[in-house]
């Protein structure tokens, strides 16, 4: 018996790139998908092709992940996000490199970010994209902590590689809607910290910042792919500042909220007077 690959897709209201995604992902034995309260046509597009669904309240990456890993019968997991895609080239190469036997426990894949048509391949970094990662592995390699953003993802096992072939990912339209992302990415964070009721502090955010305009825009090679390089940088920067500055306005929010609530046995009396 050959060696039995799923593949696994995460989606949240995607609906207009999920269909094109599952239409590459045919090499597979196998699709699940794990749709977290989507309202769209999402899960219309995954059952009509023919992928195992798994539908909830899962605002947790650790939670969506887990849940999809539990439903993947394969001896290999294909981790691919809706606004991905696997071209042919890169499905006969993984097809081929399992079929002749993994010497280690999961391969690094590269990812070719895209901004409209034009490829950007430097710059980017954890909180905004990536240019290479760990994609395909055993069941039971990657882990993930209990957040919405940043999950700290934990790589076990031995490596075996990487694949020459790379993901291609649209990140958007252009630079607006790389903002877009950034400011939905930041809320996201925004909500983990104040979950944790612990925003920190801004020294150690704009600290944080610095190093990632640094590691971008330096150490990533963001400077060659011109303006829109520097706007990676700039807001690998900003980051770690504005989502401690959502954190703190998300904290006090729901502090205030619950200072609203009446409290329990206690009664307002109207009316009262001579």
């Amino acid at each position: 018996m050959g060696v039995r690959l799923s593949a696994l897709v995460c989606v949240q209201n995607q609906d207009a790139q999920l269909a094109e995604c599952l239409r590459g992902l045919s090499f597979c034995d196998e699709i699940v998908v794990v749709a977290d309260r989507c309202t769209d046509r999402s899960l219309e597009i995954a059952r009509r092709a023919g992928a195992v669904v798994i539908a909830g309240i899962l605002p947790l990456e650790n939670q969506r992940k887990l849940a999809g890993l539990a439903a993947c019968s394969g001896d290999w997991i294909l981790e691919i996000q809706p606004d991905e895609r696997i071209d042919s080239a890169l499905a006969w190469e993984i097809r081929a490199t399992l079929k002749m036997g993994a010497n280690g426990d999961h391969f690094e894949i590269p990812v070719h970010n895209y901004l409209g048509d034009g490829v950007v391949r430097q710059g980017w970094t954890g909180g905004l994209g990536e240019m290479d990662a760990v994609r395909l592995y055993r069941p039971g390699v990657k882990q993930w902590q209990a957040r919405r953003r940043d999950a700290g993802r934990v790589v076990c096992g031995r490596s075996a590689g990487g694949l020459k072939g790379a993901i291609r990912r649209t990140a958007g339209r252009d630079v607006n809607d790389l903002v877009e992302r950034f400011n939905r990415l930041t809320a996201l964070r925004a909500e983990d910290l104040a979950d944790a009721c612990d925003p920190g502090a801004l020294t150690p955010a704009v600290a944080a910042g610095l190093s990632g305009f640094f590691r971008s825009y330096l150490l990533r090679a963001g400077w060659r792919e011109g303006g829109v390089g520097l706007c990676l940088a700039l807001l690998a920067g900003f980051y770690p500042v504005v989502s401690h500055l959502k954190a703190k306005e998300t904290l006090g929010a729901r502090l205030r909220a619950v200072a609203a609530k009446p409290r329990p046995g206690y009664r307002e009396v109207v009316g009262f007077g001579a």
